[in-house]
């Protein structure tokens, strides 16, 4: 071999590199099955590969945020499914229970054996072939014992025939058999037994009753009510309410008294009632006794109390009702329950209907069983809040507002009372000023009993149920408190409650400041904190409040509302709470490039305010009034009670659950509507999902088919190449060792 030259042996030392580096190219193909380890190695799939695997990451995390998304979307679509149940299924318990209390299904019936039967004849032959039909079977007199017959062939009297009666009826500790009279209850006996018209049997005077839609409310006058003592003076001053009319028993007949000044025994005195009370067809006076329709007397009748005055036999409703209503009203607070954890719903860090509050649970419902939510709210002197405003209202005030306060009742058996503020407008908090930028002209339209605003969103901070109080010299005649209606969609005009009208139309100019006040709203109840003193009341319930803000006229037990006057002090406030404590952030979630999810549902939205309402209302105290008129209490007892309640919880929850109405004009009115939009939410992001998975997988195709190469051809080309290079270091190898020597010989 020549001794090589310079240049010879920098191309063989090339050659030698050359192949090294596909040994080097090939082992990593084989390995990894990439083309090369830079992207410089790609050449002009370089840029390619780059877009493709950045547009891949994006997807990706894209991709990882919604399964993020996808399980919130879930689990808000759980709480609505459980929600929509528990309410349906508390719907159904409710109107099965209506049909108790609603009087549109009654139905009048006459017994016209009056529940009593007497066997007269002695004769067999006046009954034989008759029928009595008892609890709907009906038996034939008969001269043989043949399936339903009564056998009275061996009769020789009518003691032997009742006798023979008693021995087929089955056995009722309801029935009583005494001589030749058979008792039994109302109804026991139909009216179509032909024994009833045979000759020598008598029956008891007919008596109407009323079945189907029993009031539950009881009565324990039992509609009748009689003076025995003939003592005129044990009459005089007493009261007796009549269709929720007080009268008192007097010396003369001023107002409401009754006259019995020249009554001289209990027929006089009832005489003197008869006289005094307005005709009505219902009412039957005899002798001494008064008949009505039950629940006409009512409240605190202090004449039930007079020694010998008698009452009819007490009404009260059945074991089963009570047990029904028990039953009602503890679905009802677990229903309540139920809906609380569902809207405290927590997953992924946060309260998914709490409106952007993360640091605690949006329902705030501190009872733990029905006896502390029946304690709070008694149904009578605290109800639960009737309107949204009430349910929602957080509103506050102190000492420094209101300096000292005075708590008096209105007056004597009520529970009405008055707390009064030493500042003028102690209960008030301003809103709003008229002006030019924040509501233009003002106008006040008595006959709609409207105030229309000039500017867009002027009254957008108010709702229905506020009660706020107009005030400022301009304000005029108008310058009084009102109870919202409704805010138009615009927010220029307010409608107000018919309770609460325009005195005058009137217009307002922009440079005349009129000032608007908000205050505890109608219905709210108020927490009494840190008074220190057992004897006042620890909550009581808006029913108004004066015109000029400084008195609030409130429902409190009476047992615990003393005359007095409470000194400004820190350490004491009065203040009503919303049951939501969330905020009102919407929030968006961007699925992708091109998509975003509106999450605007939180737990104040009207469809769930509507359920707690409805489930607060049948949860509530005293659903049935189950005060004694003969005892000593505030108010008049009201019998429709129970029927209101359920009517208006049964219109709630149908409006909770769809209500057509409200969709177009309010944001999640009802349960359709919310579940309607989490479900759209879900089919978008899972389509978005789905094809950001089939984008993925086609992007990493093609990186795949830009970076990948075979491993089995890339380890064949390393066995060349390394082949290759193994003779390349032999060549280079012997020709490093050839010298000038070498060459000489």
């Amino acid at each position: 071999m020549r001794v090589p030259t310079y240049a010879t042996y920098m191309s063989m030392t090339n050659d030698t590199i050359a192949n090294k580096k596909l040994v080097d190219l090939y082992s990593y193909q084989s390995i990894t099955g990439l083309k090369a380890q830079t992207y410089s190695g790609y050449g002009m799939s370089a840029s390619t590969i780059v877009s493709l695997e950045a547009m891949l990451g994006v997807t990706n995390n894209f991709m990882e945020n919604n399964k993020i998304t996808e399980v919130e979307i879930k689990t808000m679509n759980t709480s609505m499914e459980s929600i929509q149940d528990a309410i349906n299924d508390f719907k159904s318990a409710l109107t099965s229970f209506s049909g108790l209390v609603t009087g549109s299904t009654s139905t009048s019936i006459t017994d016209e054996t009056g529940g009593e039967i007497t066997f007269t004849s002695n004769d067999p032959a006046d009954y034989l072939g008759k029928t009595i039909v008892v609890d709907g079977v009906t038996y034939t007199f008969a001269n043989n014992a043949t399936d339903n017959n009564i056998d009275i062939s061996g009769a020789a009297s009518a003691q032997d025939i009742m006798d023979a009666l008693e021995n087929k009826l089955p056995a009722n500790a309801d029935f009583d058999f005494n001589g030749t009279t058979f008792t039994y209850p109302l109804g026991t006996v139909a009216n179509s037994s032909t024994i009833i018209s045979a000759n020598g049997v008598t029956t008891g005077e007919p008596i109407t009753t009323t079945s189907g839609g029993k009031n539950l409310t009881p009565d324990y006058l039992g509609g009748e009510i009689t003076f025995t003592n003939n003592n005129v003076a044990d009459y005089m001053g007493k009261t007796i309410t009549v269709n929720g009319i007080q009268y008192t028993f007097a010396d003369n007949a001023n107002g409401n008294n009754i006259d019995i000044s020249g009554a001289t025994d209990a027929e006089g005195v009832m005489a003197a009632l008869q006289a005094k009370l307005p005709a009505n067809a219902d009412f039957s006076f005899n002798g001494a006794t008064f008949t009505f329709p039950n629940y006409t007397i009512n409240g605190s009748s202090s004449v039930l109390n007079v020694s010998g005055v008698e009452t009819g036999e007490p009404y009260t409703m059945s074991a089963d009702q009570f047990r029904e209503m028990q039953q009602l009203q503890q679905q009802a607070f677990t229903t309540l329950k139920m809906l609380v954890d569902s809207l405290n719903t927590f997953a992924n860090g946060k309260y998914l209907f709490g409106g952007g509050v993360s640091s605690q649970p949006p329902v705030n419902f501190p009872f733990s069983t029905l006896d502390e939510f029946q304690a709070y709210y008694d149904g009578i002197n605290i109800q639960y809040p009737s309107n949204a405003s009430a349910d929602l209202s957080d509103f506050s005030v102190n000492a420094d507002d209101t300096g000292d306060i005075t708590l008096q009742l209105n007056g004597t058996n009520t529970n009405q009372g008055t707390i009064t503020a030493a500042n003028a407008g102690g209960f008030l908090k301003p809103v709003l000023t008229a002006n030019e930028k924040t509501t233009g002209t003002l106008t006040f339209d008595s006959d709609k009993n409207t105030l229309n605003s000039t500017q867009y969103g002027a009254f957008d901070t108010l709702s229905a149920g506020d009660t706020i109080v107009l005030g400022g010299d301009v304000a005029g005649n108008n310058a009084k408190a009102y109870i919202i209606k409704s805010v138009s969609a615009d927010g220029k005009t307010i409608t107000f409650d018919e309770s609460t009208p325009i005195n005058e139309d009137a217009v307002v100019n922009p440079t005349n400041n009129l000032t608007m006040s908000k205050s505890f709203p109608v219905g709210s109840v108020i927490n009494m904190e840190g008074f220190n003193n057992n004897n006042i009341a620890t909550q009581v319930q808006v029913t108004g409040i004066s015109d000029d803000g400084t008195q609030l006229y409130v429902t409190v037990d009476p047992s615990r509302f003393p005359t007095t006057t409470i000194p400004a002090s820190s350490s004491w406030s009065m203040s009503n709470e919303s049951y939501y404590k969330g905020g009102d952030l919407d929030s968006q979630k961007r699925i992708s490039e091109n998509q975003t999810l509106n999450f605007d549902i939180n737990a104040s939205d009207p469809a769930f305010e509507k359920i707690f309402r409805a489930l607060g209302e049948i949860a509530q105290g005293n659903l049935v009034d189950t005060r004694n008129p003969a005892d000593e209490f505030v108010g008049t007892i009201d019998s429709q009670n129970p029927l209101d309640r359920v009517n208006e919880a049964l219109d709630l929850i149908s409006e909770a659950l769809f209500n057509a109405g409200e969709n177009a004009t309010v944001s999640n009115a009802d349960i359709y509507s919310i579940s309607a939009k989490i479900n759209a939410n879900y089919v978008v992001l899972n389509q978005t999902m789905e094809n950001q998975t089939n984008l993925a997988a086609n992007m990493e195709n093609n990186i795949s088919s830009l970076k990948d190469v075979d491993k089995t051809e890339a380890a064949t080309k390393l066995l060349l190449a390394s082949q290759n290079l193994e003779a390349s270091y032999a060549v280079l190898q012997q020709a490093m060792s050839l010298s000038l020597l070498n060459y000489m010989k």
